[in-house]
């Protein structure tokens, strides 16, 4: 009897301690925190930038050769300059015996040398007229007072009509003018104006100086800069 009280009470002593033990587990349990699950990593989308195809870039022109200019056959017949009141008429001339240009006889017409260039054309187009005829003053006597860029207009047969633009005019001595120079009908295409300026000289029987006023056409005409120097000797 007594030894089955004993192991009574020994069960029983048994089953409150597993009791206390499965209680103190369940608190440890409550007790214990997991660790943080760490922060989801958000990942960043960048977006893909694609270019947009470019067209490919057109090929530069090739440079055109400008077109070649086709000499004028026909003849100056008329030459105005505005700012001088010169509306006159053109005549063609030719050398005299000393090789000198002939100029016509008149206030009223402008020599025109046929050995050099039609007006226009490449060379030099060699124009001429008196300043005083018979007393009387003509329209080419203020010739070296126009400035740079002037108009003058050449008529052709045909009624063709140029316009030119004033690129120098100079006044040189007679006796040392460079005649060689002004009066070379090669080159570049331009046109020279010749006249006499006073002092008047009988013992040659012509004025000591000259005017040579060049004009370009407009087309290719542009204000020289600098200036175009004279040809040496130069006398104002």
């Amino acid at each position: 009897m007594k030894r089955r009280s004993k192991i009574i009470i020994f069960s029983g002593l048994f089953f409150l301690a597993l009791l206390f033990s499965v209680r103190y587990f369940v608190l440890q349990g409550q007790q214990t925190t997991l660790p943080p699950e760490p922060p989801s990593q958000v990942v960043q989308q960048i977006p893909v930038i694609i270019p947009e195809p470019q067209p490919e870039p057109e090929p530069e022109p090739e440079p055109q050769a400008e077109p070649e200019r086709i000499p004028l056959v026909v003849w100056p017949v008329r030459i105005s300059i505005p700012a001088l009141g010169l509306d006159s008429v053109i005549e063609d001339t030719g050398y005299d015996a000393t090789h000198t240009m002939e100029i016509v006889p008149s206030a009223e017409i402008i020599s025109w040398l046929r050995e050099s260039a039609i007006p226009s054309n490449n060379g030099n187009a060699i124009l001429g007229g008196h300043n005083k005829w018979r007393g009387n003053i003509c329209p080419l006597y203020d010739l070296d007072t126009l400035e740079i860029g002037e108009e003058m207009k050449i008529e052709y047969e045909g009624g063709l009509c140029l316009k030119f633009k004033l690129e120098s005019v100079f006044v040189y001595a007679l006796a040392t003018a460079p005649a060689g120079q002004i009066m070379n009908v090669g080159g570049e295409a331009r046109v020279t104006i010749i006249t006499c300026k006073p002092p008047y000289n009988p013992k040659i029987g012509t004025s000591d100086n000259r005017i040579v006023a060049i004009f370009k056409e407009e087309s290719v005409f542009v204000i020289p800069d600098p200036p175009i120097e004279p040809f040496p000797p130069v006398q104002k």
